[in-house]
């Protein structure tokens, strides 16, 4: 399985080996997150593909997605119209507010979601959307800046739908994301990252 790196600055940080499970049955469904993270962090956390909608209703504003880069990477040398890969940055802002900085890789072997992508700009939740697929979701790590509460913190995961579009995404969030008070102690130079064992 592909996984990003590390986030920059983060050499130093205490990795944490940790199962995030999905217990799924007919009267439950649970992913077990690290207790450091807030209840609405950890709902961001296991957010699969309506992590705009959320964030838009907490603020109750528009979302609004700034393409940053969006890269082909060399395809060695074959001339396929399909079965590209992106390197691509993107923000994503609330009214004039950017809250989430997202790094991406993707992998894309439909030709309507090239078109989506290369043409249109689409981000990926409105790539989702027109698909009318549901992608597999799985969270791959999970990371804060600092051990204060409400310090930024990041999530690396997968989304896939089958012959389609594989995507590697790592999001960062704002320090003070749901505290707008807060203030980040400059000392703080310790962080944690959890990674899946699976």
């Amino acid at each position: 399985m592909h996984t990003l790196p590390h986030p920059a600055g983060t050499e130093d940080y205490e990795l944490v080996p940790f199962q995030f499970t999905e217990e799924l049955s007919s009267k439950n469904v649970f992913v077990r997150l690290p207790e450091p993270f807030s209840p609405l962090e950890r709902m961001l956390l296991q957010a699969s593909g309506n992590l705009q909608r959320l964030v838009s209703a907490y603020y109750n504003v528009p979302s609004r997605v700034e393409i940053i880069y969006n890269d082909v990477v060399s395809t060695n040398g074959t001339s396929a119209a399909v079965d590209r890969q992106y390197n691509r940055k993107t923000r994503i802002y609330f009214a004039d507010k950017m809250v989430i900085e997202a790094d991406s890789i993707l992998y894309v072997k439909d030709p309507t979601v090239l078109e989506l992508i290369e043409k249109h700009k689409y981000g990926l939740g409105q790539i989702f959307g027109h698909t009318k697929r549901s992608p597999d979701f799985m969270l791959l790590a999970v990371g804060r800046h600092g051990t204060q509460p409400g310090s930024s913190f990041w999530r690396d995961y997968s989304l896939r739908i089958p012959d389609v579009l594989d995507c590697f995404i790592r999001e960062t969030f704002i320090a003070g994301l749901f505290d707008a008070s807060f203030e980040a102690d400059p000392a703080d130079t310790q962080g944690k990252i959890w990674v899946n064992y699976q």
